[in-house]
């Protein structure tokens, strides 16, 4: 082989080297620019999520025609451009077309009861400083999704409400927290979530109250 097609073979080596170098760090780059951290800032998704804890999404960007598409039990992050509030952080229950409603605690969907399984009290911390024991429960979706809540009061005011209907574009969220939670049951507050106007899906937490990680070794959420 002569020395100019030695030079050639190598050239076309040393080329395809850095399209690869460069499509990998493009798609590093592209990756990376959908990851954000969000801090907890109120007990709504408690107990899943305490104040102070730090979460990883992944973003979607709805500007760039991008959609969410809804999967029950995710915990996503939304806005509600139409009244001008700031990020929420929900769980998603009943999708576009569901009848939702809640009887006695318990979650109905088409009115299937979602079934709830009881566990052991969760003991917290209130913002004075006061422990506090609560009946805690596991809930599973249709899908199989399951993750724990609390219901701070047997007969809160929301634990038996009418049926919601969710609109087309729209999801029925609804905080972990259930007696301590602002969400679609409250339609003059919050209400539906516009599926155009999610923004993150959460997907591992970073940083635990009280535990040590980081975001190489991070701690797996309980929500499945």
């Amino acid at each position: 082989m002569t020395s100019r097609r030695k030079s050639f073979r190598w050239l076309i080596v040393v080329l395809v080297a850095l399209v690869l170098a460069a499509v990998v760090v493009s798609w590093n780059d592209f990756y990376l620019l959908r990851l954000k951290t969000y801090s907890i800032p109120s007990s709504s998704m408690r107990p899943t999520l305490e104040v102070g804890e730090v979460v990883l999404g992944r973003k979607i960007f709805p500007s760039m025609g991008e959609h969410y598409e809804p999967v029950r039990g995710d915990v996503i992050v939304f806005n509600i451009a139409a009244k001008g509030a700031n990020d929420y952080l929900k769980r998603v229950i009943g999708l576009p077309g569901e009848r939702i409603r809640l009887q006695d605690g318990v979650v109905l969907i088409n009115d299937v009861p979602v079934p709830r399984q009881a566990l052991a009290d969760y003991r917290y911390e209130d913002s004075g400083g006061t422990e506090v024991s609560a009946p805690r429960y596991r809930e599973t979706l249709p899908n199989g999704r399951s993750y724990e809540v609390l219901d701070l009061d047997p007969q809160g005011e929301m634990d038996t409400t009418r049926e919601y209907v969710v609109p087309d574009g729209h999801l029925f969220v609804m905080g972990d927290n259930r007696d301590n939670s602002v969400d679609s049951r409250y339609t003059d507050y919050i209400g539906y979530a516009p599926l155009n106007e999610v923004t993150g899906v959460v997907e591992t937490i970073l940083l635990r109250k009280g535990e040590s990680s980081s975001l190489w070794q991070p701690v797996q959420p309980e929500a499945n």
